[in-house]
């Protein structure tokens, strides 16, 4: 095949040249690209996979895999395209055979690819064979098919995948059939006739499995505006053609706005495993009637080649088999993101009728849908997976639903008025191919994960789910929330450059949040915040205390806590406050009357929960050694440390001083080093807290030692002067540490008790 198609052979200088570009334009482009290689099936497929099969949604994505999978594996790629990309320019063509692309009508196309596998190439191939831009590959019957530009009508995916697999699985097996029978003679014309130097080296190659390996990639967001591409071809072209321009501005915004590819390796399908065991037995016998691979593949013989006929109705039936089921699969690869869930469950709305939602109604069936999303086996998008970022549809909305809301408002489909989303007709619309992406971007996502039938009855079974849901319930879903956002932290700072710091920590204190449930009810709800460096542990104590005594209990974790310094180190204090807010929203949802108790940096927090969020439920604020004014004075250099470090970090350094040692009082639940930032966010909460008096509806007392090593006992007179409310009282305690509480010194639990109950 090298000799009849000479510009065939792979040049691997101009591949070679071709991977360094394609990394350095990876790291231009504001395109995020992942393999997921964190999942254990994706190493292995890429090493044993022979054929990569793709969905097709954008052009330049034709070129990506083959870089990626040469990464991945070292392995030189070969890739079907269009014959259109060679018809243009020969010396674009020249190049494109050069990286090992070839045209989909190219003479005896599938003998020459199952001989380059053979060879140990991997092999990229689409079966949608065109663009989908709609994504629709669900028909009314729910069956796979997909509209073809040529035919302009709905067709059937393509099956070429499965017929190399399984014709090459098949001479695989007659390979090792002669071999096995000693027919040496039959092994080494094959291995004559396919160019290999020696019969062992093919036999090796008949030894390994053909596996095919669907893959979805998936693009987040889609946005439809302008771009610097579409401006500069406009600019320079009037009156472009209406499907390029629509290409340019959705391709290239996924290429130069800072867009997600996800790239999902599903289970790997092994051809030989659809053979049963009498047709393995007839296969050797099949396959040693023809005489080169072109015969083997070509599916119309002669009316007289018994063998032929037989051997072609078998693939036939096969090779359908093996297309349906890696279609399944590649589509069931999708990384499901937001944008889906929300799409599809606003058309679900909107065929129930519904053209007026409740914001926060729609939030929280969202949020459920998700919920119930993170229990099954689906790839979801790393936001899914992060509370910090899809908790936020509660209270405060998010970030990626903002931009799908915008990009939903810009289309005319949604509409935002007095708290309430209004679903425009325009939702069910029918546009042409070329139009879709354009004009109805819901309808493209919520086709994207149409075939995931689980996934899209969880997202409807949502809508009634959120009216049945007690608050309580809603409030442990929140809660179980908090310790996957734990962990998240927790994975997020343990890589290698933070080894260093991490493995200096001494922390053993569970880090996650605590609730304790009161056996008995009514009862009252005691919200536990615990101070700088610490977590959840340092107030456990208490916690029990308190729960004995007939309370609900809840210990929040201070974001950036309990986890690495290093997570500390890139907190705001803001991010800390809103952890009390979360913790306050759940625990409210057990009791009419809330408690809050913070100790030192907890302490503050408290009382600026309760002014900046005061509620009718909260009864009573302690406030136990707040830090507003520190015995060490050096503390007055963390501003200008801290300005420093980030001037350093402006030359890709972490900071001069990124950190300090700390010797804390309590090694088993604070941190050993202090970060430079975290300080500075201290300082800035401190100064946020006195800037102006605190105006606290509920009873507010304070506690301090009267020989704290840390925060000066004056702190608390200052602190009271600050602090506008009808009762308000200060209790001294006799000692010489800080850790008053968790120590639990001159018994300040009990004290704690009494203010509860009164």
């Amino acid at each position: 095949m090298a000799d009849k198609y000479p510009n065939l052979v792979i040049n691997a200088s101009t591949y070679d040249l071709c991977v360094r570009a394609f990394r350095t334009t990876r790291k231009l482009l504001k395109l995020n690209i992942k393999l997921h290689e964190e999942e254990q099936n994706t190493k292995k497929a890429s090493n044993t996979g022979d054929i990569f099969l793709f969905n097709h949604f954008a052009r330049f994505e034709t070129f990506i895999p083959q870089y990626l999978l040469h990464e991945a594996t070292g392995v030189y790629c070969r890739s079907v395209a269009s014959a259109e990309f060679f018809d243009s320019d020969e010396r674009f063509s020249q190049f494109l055979y050069s990286i090992g692309v070839v045209p989909n009508d190219l003479p005896d196309l599938f003998p020459f690819l199952a001989k380059e596998i053979l060879h140990g190439r991997k092999l990229i191939m689409f079966p949608e064979g065109g663009m989908v831009k709609d994504k629709q590959v669900i028909d009314q019957q729910g069956h796979y098919n997909i509209f073809s530009r040529t035919a302009n009508r709905r067709r059937k995916h393509h099956r070429g995948a499965a017929v190399i697999a399984m014709a090459l699985d098949a001479f695989k097996a007659a390979l090792l059939n002669d071999f096995t029978k000693g027919n040496y003679q039959q092994v080494e014309r094959w291995a004559e006739q396919l160019e290999f130097n020696t019969s062992e080296e093919l036999m090796v190659k008949a030894f390994k499995p053909t596996v095919i390996v669907p893959s979805y990639i998936t693009f987040y967001p889609i946005r439809v505006s302008d771009n610097i591409l579409y401006k500069a071809v406009r600019l320079f072209r009037k009156g472009i053609n209406k499907r390029f321009a629509e290409e340019l501005i959705i391709e290239g915004n996924l290429l130069f706005k800072d867009t997600d590819m996800d790239i999902h390796f599903a289970k790997p399908i092994v051809a030989g495993d659809y053979w049963r065991w009498w047709e393995k037995m007839l296969l050797p016998h099949v396959v040693n009637q023809f005489g080169s691979l072109s015969e083997l593949f070509n599916l119309e013989p002669d009316k007289e080649h018994l063998g032929g006929k037989l051997h072609s109705l078998g693939m036939k039936v096969k090779s359908h088999k093996v297309r349906d089921d890696y279609m399944q699969s590649m589509y069931e690869a999708v990384t499901i993101n937001l944008s889906h869930i929300a799409s599809y469950l606003i058309l679900a709305l909107f065929k129930q009728g519904l053209e007026r939602l409740d914001c926060a109604r729609f939030h929280k069936m969202l949020y459920f849908s998700i919920k119930k999303i993170q229990a099954t086996d689906y790839c979801l998008h790393r936001s899914l997976r992060n509370p910090e970022e899809y908790g936020a549809l509660i209270n405060q909305g998010t970030s990626r639903l903002d931009q799908f809301l915008k990009t939903a408002q810009s289309l005319s489909l949604v509409h935002v008025d007095k708290g309430c989303y209004l679903l425009d007709k325009k939702l069910i619309h029918d546009f042409g191919i070329d139009d879709i992406r354009t004009e109805n971007l819901i309808a493209v996502y919520a086709n994207e994960i149409s075939p995931l039938s689980k996934v899209t009855d969880m997202i409807k079974s949502s809508i009634e789910y959120v009216d049945t849901m007690t608050v309580e319930q809603f409030a442990q879903f929140r809660l179980c929330d908090e310790a996957v956002a734990t962990q998240w932290d927790k994975n997020k700072y343990n890589k290698t450059k933070h080894d260093a710091i991490n493995q200096q920590q001494t922390a053993t204190a569970d880090p996650n949040w605590f609730f304790l449930k009161a056996i008995k009810e009514p009862a009252n709800a005691v919200l536990l915040i615990h101070g700088f460096l610490a977590g959840p542990a340092e107030m456990r104590n208490l916690g029990d205390r308190l729960n004995e005594q007939g309370h609900h209990v809840l210990g929040v974790r201070l974001k950036g806590h309990a986890t690495s310094p290093w997570d500390l180190k890139y907190c705001d204090w803001q991010e800390w406050l809103y952890s009390v807010v979360r913790g306050f929203d759940i625990v409210k949802a057990f009791s009419q009357n809330i408690h809050i108790v913070g100790f030192s940096t907890g302490g503050l927090l408290a009382l600026m929960q309760a002014s900046l969020h005061p509620h009718k439920k909260l009864k009573s604020v302690i406030s136990i050694s707040a830090p507003v004014e520190f015995k060490n004075k050096n503390l007055k250099f963390v501003p200008l440390l801290h300005h420093a470090n980030r001037l350093a970090q402006g030359i890709k350094l972490e900071g001069i001083i990124p950190f300090q040692p700390n010797e804390p009082e309590h090694p088993d639940v604070n941190y050993q080093h202090i970060p430079i930032r975290a300080l500075y966010q201290l300082q800035q909460l401190v100064e946020q807290l006195m800037s102006e008096p605190l105006k606290i509806q509920a009873k507010t007392h304070l506690f301090q030692s009267n020989n704290d090593p840390v925060v000066e006992p004056s702190s608390v007179e200052s602190l009271y002067r600050n602090i506008e409310a009808k009762e308000k009282s200060i209790t001294m305690i006799e000692a010489n540490c800080h850790g008053i509480v968790y120590d639990n010194i001159d018994d300040i639990h009990q004290k704690i008790i009494e203010l509860i109950k009164i």
